[in-house]
């Protein structure tokens, strides 16, 4: 009679396998054992034992097999989680050092709007307490917003921050990174003061004659109008010219004043649309060709700007001026005036023509201060309007394809928002 194998992987079912082997043996040797002698009894219950005890043996060592490997696979293990910790704990270190290295200050706020971190660099500029604080108390207690503040916030201490705000991962907080911006704007405005005078040497040189001509026509035409004998016809002629002189000086004084005054103050928050119908009506007192036509679009998109309403019309108009004195020569004079926001946070108001052009070369020049390529012009135009864009953070583009290809300018504008600090 055989003894019944026990076949398995693991060492645990293989002695299971043994023990209902040696059941099951007992009970065959109880029914075959009867008429045996006891000798051959002796040698089979020997035999059947030396069976078990390989049977053991092999399950042992195989189940000492699988302990080692899941050992050894543990080990691995192991050090790969103890490799990641060190990893992920080398990163803490550096993000950690990144932080309080950072000019910037760094405030982390849970979902319920409390600091959970900051940086020495938020400490700094808010002040202790922040940790454990809510952000609305750190606003009340820190800030103190101006009239002028433009696209930064004022804190009490009259130092400027531009504020930056993005959600953390699944919702779960929000990260605010706090840049101060009191020094830069000092410097540029510094730089702007600085290139503005160092302007008003050429202003001053070319004052007399730019001045001296319209006032002479102007004087002339006055003249005019003093004699007696003048007929009426005439005498209407003569009051025309003597306004559009006059018109010309007012027109050159008020850009150089705005030009040497710099940054005009940024008080007034109005809708793109009302400035786009404020522009509209202002420009129907500009002139050009008989046949002129002065197309204007918006997209309707509702958008705010910070920004100084008459600065920017007297700009804009500047612009739509430039666009009608390069028709003189077009066929079809045609000026498009288009507002619309084609990116978000951005406002775009583009002025096109299709007269004279420019050469691409140029475009650089022609925003330099008293550079002209017209007879009367006082070259101050596009200066103020790069100046006001520059006043309004914002940026200012002029471009053609070429001389009689028409030419487009572009000012660019960021959008108020209305969420605060």
């Amino acid at each position: 009679m055989s003894l019944p194998k026990a076949v398995s992987a693991d060492g645990a079912e293989s002695n299971v396998a043994v023990l209902h082997s040696l059941k099951s043996y007992k009970g065959n040797m109880s029914v075959s054992s009867a008429g045996m002698p006891p000798e051959q009894e002796m040698d089979r219950a020997v035999a059947l034992f030396d069976d078990i005890a390989d049977e053991i043996s092999s399950s042992y060592s195989e189940l000492n097999g699988r302990i080692s490997v899941l050992a050894d696979e543990l080990r691995i293990l192991g050090r790969r989680r103890q490799a990641e910790f060190e990893e992920k704990e080398k990163l803490a270190d550096r993000l950690s050092t990144l932080l309080k290295a950072l000019p910037a200050g760094v405030v982390v706020l849970d979902a319920r709007g409390t600091v959970q971190d900051c940086n020495p660099a938020a400490v700094g500029l808010l002040g202790e307490p922040l940790s454990g604080e809510r952000w609305v108390d750190i606003i009340q207690r820190c800030f103190s917003p101006k009239a002028d503040d433009g696209h930064e916030v004022s804190l009490k201490d009259g130092r400027r921050l531009n504020i930056q705000t993005c959600s953390l991962e699944n919702g779960f907080g929000q990260l605010i990174l706090l840049s101060d911006l009191t020094e830069t704007r000092n410097l540029q405005s510094q730089l702007a003061r600085n290139e503005r005078l160092s302007a008003m040497g050429k202003m001053v040189a070319s004052l007399a004659h730019q001045i001296r001509t319209p006032l002479s026509a102007a004087m002339l035409y006055a003249g005019h109008l003093a004699s007696e004998e003048i007929s009426p016809a005439l005498r209407i002629k003569c009051a025309t010219k003597l306004m559009s002189r006059l018109t010309h000086l007012e027109q050159q004084v008020r850009d150089m004043l705005v030009f040497a005054k710099g940054d005009s103050p940024i008080a007034e928050r109005i809708r793109l649309a009302y400035l786009f119908e404020q522009t509209k009506q202002a420009a129907e007192a500009v002139r050009g060709p008989e046949n002129l036509s002065i197309q204007w679009y918006t997209d309707g998109v509702e958008a705010e700007l910070l920004c100084n309403k008459d600065a920017m019309i007297g700009a804009l108009l500047n612009l739509i001026n430039n666009a009608c004195e390069a028709l003189s020569t077009a066929e079809n004079p045609l000026v498009e005036v288009h507002f619309s926001v084609p990116v978000q946070g951005f406002a775009s108001i583009e002025v096109r023509d299709n007269g004279a052009g420019f050469e691409p070369g140029q475009a650089a020049r022609l925003m330099d201060a008293f550079y002209t390529t017209k007879s009367n012009g006082t070259g101050l135009g596009l200066a103020v309007v790069n100046s006001v864009a520059q006043a309004h953070h914002g940026r200012f583009f002029i471009g053609s394809k070429g001389s009689g290809r028409g030419a487009r300018a572009i000012l660019t504008l960021p959008v108020s928002r209305r969420d605060g600090v």
